[in-house]
């Protein structure tokens, strides 16, 4: 978790939004009619460090592995063999890769756009530049621990409020995760962010954000990676943190 690499992590960041959109592409053309929120959003496996797309024709969702950030389909909950590395790949062979892979499985890749319902700045398009998962290596490595830290403490404030079922709930536009459970719906008011353009490190959140969707909006508090590295025991300063968020 130390020391706190805001440029790579930054770097890691970016790699992994970019490579997440996919995964919201497929939600949004494939998963089944839901409300729209509820269609886009992804669940966190925190075991696997692993972002997966709600389930659509026949069971099938879509992977996106952390480290690595290799995409996997699932069939009926097992991995299918292609897996594609992006590594020096560009986005119109990840997509190229998609639609292959759709057609394989007798899903009309005709239904499949890459229009986003909402707005995500600077992503990459095209075959003009390659992904480099290995170029930010250890940023990543250190950003799957934020995330499954911040999973045990999302899922264990679920937890002391009653919930007996859980689910880590990733917002693809941003990689913010929140917690649902079998008492309520989403919470994206108490939550955990890895950083944005106004606050570079990653973060606990409480609260409202921002008009524009990030940093901090009236009403809003942050606990920020700095802050709980220097606290003599993080996880218990991180829950106590967002237990006052559900109070």
């Amino acid at each position: 978790m130390r020391p706190l690499d805001l440029d790579a992590l930054a770097r890691a960041r970016a790699e992994t939004i970019n490579l997440v959109q996919w995964l919201a592409r497929i939600a949004n053309s494939y998963v089944p009619a839901s409300p729209l929120e509820e269609r886009l959003y992804l669940e966190y496996r925190p075991a696997s460090a692993t972002f997966v797309t709600k389930p659509f024709d026949n069971n099938l969702i879509l992977a996106l592995h952390m480290p690595t950030l290799e995409m996997q389909f699932h069939e009926h909950k097992k991995a299918v063999p292609h897996i594609f590395d992006p590594e020096e790949r560009s986005p119109a062979e990840a997509e190229a890769w998609l639609l292959v892979e759709l057609l394989h499985r007798g899903i009309d890749p005709a239904k499949f756009s890459k229009k986003l319902p909402y707005n995500s700045p600077g992503l990459m398009t095209g075959d003009a530049t390659d992904h480099s998962p290995q170029s930010c290596q250890q940023a990543l490595a250190q950003l799957t621990a934020w995330f499954r830290k911040a999973a045990a403490i999302l899922d264990a404030t679920a937890w002391t409020s009653g919930a007996e079922h859980t689910c880590i709930v990733c917002w693809p536009q941003t990689l913010d995760l929140s917690c649902a459970s079998n008492i309520g719906s989403t919470r994206p008011d108490a939550g955990f962010s890895p950083g944005d353009a106004e606050n570079p490190e990653p973060y606990f959140y409480r609260g409202r954000p921002a008009s524009n969707g990030s940093g901090v909006g009236k009403g809003r508090s942050i606990l920020t990676a700095s802050e709980l590295l220097a606290a003599s025991d993080p996880a218990a300063t991180a829950f106590a943190f967002l237990t006052i968020a559900g109070a």
